[in-house]
């Protein structure tokens, strides 16, 4: 992930995102929030990839992911 990768997450928090892992993944996301000062540095996020317009109150899990799994991000169109 790039510089400008991380800068794009930080400036769509709650907003739906594309991500690509390094095992293969290719998510539709919605961010809640990007940690990179920390010793962990972590995204949390809904998984809207199979109901990305499903609202945030009938989201039942929230997941974390290490910004080092994340290898591209691209706008969701």
């Amino acid at each position: 992930m790039t510089q400008s990768d991380l800068e794009y997450l930080k400036s769509h928090i709650d907003q739906r995102v594309k991500i690509d892992t390094r095992s293969g993944e290719h998510l539709l996301i919605k961010v809640i929030s990007v940690f990179d000062e920390e010793s962990d540095p972590n995204i949390f996020f809904w998984d809207v990839t199979s109901e990305p317009e499903k609202p945030d109150s009938q989201q039942t899990r929230g997941y974390s992911l290490p910004l080092d799994e994340i290898i591209a991000v691209k706008p969701a169109r």
